[in-house]
């Protein structure tokens, strides 16, 4: 039996003397490209030149494509971070294949290869030949071009892995491609940037159906918001209006025609449905063949739209025990960690249980018990207090007010304080690992009583609070201290949040594009900027990163930040023995296993999913 080096030889040979390509002796893909080239005049004994567009083109082409490209340069950070080291380029390239950003690592970036895929680098296939890149934006469908398997012999010292990208109509979007020298053909790198792809594409989907009812299912309630979750979008009517690649395939053999009655879909009508999902805690779906699933929502201004009453207060929703509909976060929640704590708040804020929120200085426990407060949906304030910062003869007095002349300096006629002024809200105690333990008493006592009577005096009053708590102080270290009260921490604790650290977040480049972008939206960033960014440990967090991109912004020439400017202002990031990455194979196997774990561990059928042999992921099933 030939090997796969001796056939391509042969099958070169022919395609040199204007021979019939013979799809047997090569990846049928390979083979309808090489075929398509040659229906396209190509010559694969002249390699035509390099095909690069000007600036002003490659930047109509970005604005253009606008929104693919916000989320393929968030996820190709993303992929960086797992990559590093490991001498892969990655590429997203429009639907014409003409490639509108990069991220490089290692020396594949300066080789010969790697100069030919910049931004504004043109790689059509009828006009470059078969190429990942081009071949899958032709073709759309993944694809690996792995050395002479290029239509043209200058290729040959490079493999190419491709996915497609597509819009929530099905449209071809894009394209993302991870090149390297051929050295690197790993089995495991095309089912990355299928997973990658996946991930853009769920983002367009959601964006681009933001006024349509989005229902998210699944058969498995963790597995939900990945990427073997399916997707599809409902008019107010309750027709289906769009459906992603994962939800045909898990819904195959039911009609799913543009049009199609939800309750052709489900065998639940769609007002009721509606209902379960808003009100459920853990709602279901039962598709029109009988299997169930695990389901939720989005976009509850179009429920509104349609059904008024919806619109209820807290009050009116809690009574009833029902589940609150999920609040979307104000702030960048892209991390698998930091969705587990929004999942956590969605299920328990109706409850009113006390949240205690704890991470490293910077990390965004306010912004998240702001989210606590919205979620909520009370009709009172949303009060913070910093427990660290107020001196202890003063905390109960802030805290619970005073009656005038309560002591030296109190206001002639007294003060409510700031648990009055948070009733029928939010009471956010930051840095509660600070409060002295003499204030720890009073407030356990507020706690158990929800009464407050102000120093000096002797009338109480009765308030409905929601409290939050943060800190970055570790508690339990506290209490063996003796420095922090037992009985307050659990009592406190009922609901623990945890954020990681910024430098530990897989969702770094979004949260550096939202930031950027509330800082100067007319700035842009180079990707390698941003990569190079991304290499600092960030210890103050969302704090230093934001007040480092301040000072990029006001001293960057021009409206774009470049490599220099980060070099500049921060020098070389240094080896950060704190920050915790997760490895390439450590990605690949937890994605592969969540998919394999939703496919009922049918190897085969995970298999023909991510374009991968059943070695492949017998591999990962194994060390998973």
């Amino acid at each position: 039996m030939l090997s796969r080096t001796e056939r391509l030889k042969r099958l070169r040979i022919t395609l040199m003397q204007g021979g019939q390509v013979d799809g047997n002796l090569v990846n049928p893909q390979i083979a309808e490209s090489w075929q398509r080239c040659i229906e396209s005049g190509l010559d694969p004994r002249v390699t035509p030149p390099p095909i690069q567009i000007g600036m002003r083109e490659l930047k109509q082409l970005r604005e253009r494509d606008e929104l693919t490209h916000r989320f393929a340069v968030a996820e190709m950070h993303s992929l960086y971070q797992q990559i590093a080291g490991s001498n892969f380029l990655i590429a997203f390239g429009n639907a014409e294949g003409t490639v509108l950003d990069t991220i490089a690592d290692g020396e594949f970036q300066s080789s010969r290869p790697g100069r030919g895929i910049v931004p504004g680098a043109v790689w059509k296939e009828s006009q470059r030949g078969t190429n990942a890149l081009g071949t899958c934006a032709a073709g759309r469908q993944p694809l690996i071009v792995h050395g002479a398997e290029h239509f043209f012999a200058a290729y040959s010292d490079v493999s190419c892995f491709a996915a497609p990208i597509l819009h929530s109509d099905g449209e071809l979007a894009g394209v993302l491609d991870a090149s390297s020298d051929c050295s690197a053909r790993h089995s495991h790198t095309l089912a990355l940037m299928r997973m990658a792809a996946t991930h853009i594409e769920n983002s367009l989907f959601l964006a681009q159906q933001e006024k349509h009812i989005v229902v998210l299912f699944h058969s498995r309630w963790e597995l939900l918001n990945s990427v073997s979750g399916g997707l599809v979008s409902f008019d107010t009517s309750g027709r289906l209006v769009a459906i992603n690649k994962r939800a045909r395939e898990i819904l195959r053999g039911i009609s799913l025609r543009p049009g199609t009655e939800f309750n052709a879909i489900f065998d639940t009508p769609f007002d009721l449905a509606l209902a379960e999902m808003s009100n459920s805690r853990q709602p279901t779906l039962r598709d029109g063949l009988g299997s169930r699933y695990a389901v939720h929502w989005r976009n509850r201004h179009s429920f509104e739209r349609r059904l008024p009453q919806a619109g209820k207060t807290a009050s009116a929703d809690t009574a009833g025990g029902g589940l609150l509909p999920p609040t979307k976060p104000d702030f960048i929640a892209n991390d698998a960690v930091v969705r587990r704590q929004l999942d956590k708040i969605a299920r328990a804020v109706r409850f009113k249980p006390p949240f205690l929120i704890r991470g490293e200085s910077g990390t965004g426990k306010e912004m998240l018990a702001r989210h606590i407060h919205k979620a909520s949906r009370r009709q009172g304030s949303f009060i913070a207090v910093n427990c660290g910062a107020l001196p202890e003869h003063l905390l109960e007095a802030e805290l619970f007010g005073y009656v005038g002349g309560a002591f030296t300096g109190a206001q002639r006629t007294g003060a409510e304080g700031l648990a009055v002024a948070a009733d029928r809200g939010t009471l956010f105690l930051d840095e509660i690992g600070d409060l002295p333990l003499s204030s720890q008493v009073a407030l356990l006592r507020f706690l158990d009583s929800s009464e407050v009577r102000p120093v000096g005096g002797h009338q109480v009053r009765k308030v409905d609070i929601q409290i939050v708590a943060a800190t970055n102080v570790d508690l339990e270290e506290a209490i063996t201290a003796k420095r922090f009260r037992e009985d307050l921490f659990y009592r406190l604790g009922v609901i623990r949040l945890e954020l990681p650290p910024l430098r530990e977040r897989t969702d770094f480049g979004a949260v550096l594009d939202s930031m950027l972008t509330g800082i100067s939206p007319e700035t842009r960033i180079d990707p390698a900027a941003a990569m190079l960014i991304a290499a600092f440990g960030w210890r103050g967090n969302m704090r230093e990163l934001r007040s480092a991109l301040l000072q990029l912004v006001m001293t960057a020439d021009g409206s774009r930040i470049a490599p220099s400017d980060v070099l500049d202002l921060l020098g070389h990031p240094v080896e950060d023995v704190g920050r915790q990455t997760h490895s390439l194979r450590t990605k690949i196997g937890r994605e592969v296993t969540e998919i394999l774990r939703s496919n009922g561990n049918n190897i085969s059928l995970t298999a023909r999913t991510l374009g991968v042999s059943r070695n492949t992921v017998y591999k990962y099933a194994r060390d998973s």
